[in-house]
């Protein structure tokens, strides 16, 4: 990224510009280094990176309205947003109630299915990557881990 960030300063006469980059962009590595260069917006992934897990979306704060809920299915989707520091670095965590309704409703139409197929014993559930999630297996029983369902929905919307 530094010699990306040279290029564009040197062709265009730039002083001060921020990257938005998705989160598939950026290596580890080359955020730490750019810090120092420029600021940036990174999208990251909560449920694979431990400190936003752990530390980020747990913390207290009151969600501003960013935009507030349309009356048509058309209309922009309806946002909050909360600031969040940590770890020298600044997060805004964004939640969109109707898509947290919407992945509410995914998971309990995967855990409807799920108690149904439990019935037919474990070996109809080993294929299936959505359901495989949220099950807890002893040697003898098959059934559906409340405390994993409980922490999918703490990634509902955001």
């Amino acid at each position: 990224m530094i010699p990306f960030i040279d290029r564009i300063r040197n062709r265009f006469c730039i002083g001060r510009f921020c990257i938005v980059v998705d989160r598939g962009m950026v290596r580890a590595v080359t955020v730490k280094e750019d810090r120092r260069e420029i600021p940036y917006i990174l999208r990251t992934r909560m449920r694979k990176v431990n400190e936003i897990k752990r530390n980020v979306l747990s913390r207290r704060g009151r969600s501003r309205e960013v935009r507030p809920e349309g009356k048509a299915s058309k209309d922009p989707a309806h946002l909050k947003g909360k600031d969040v520091s940590f770890g020298g670095n600044r997060y805004i965590v964004c939640l969109n109630p109707r898509q947290a309704r919407k992945d509410a409703q995914d998971r309990e139409l995967i855990i409807d299915a799920l108690r149904e197929k439990i019935k037919g014993g474990p070996k109809t559930l080993i294929g299936n990557k959505g359901y495989r999630k949220y099950l807890k297996i002893d040697r003898i029983s098959v059934g559906i881990d409340q405390d994993k369902v409980d922490y999918e929905a703490r990634f509902d919307g955001k």
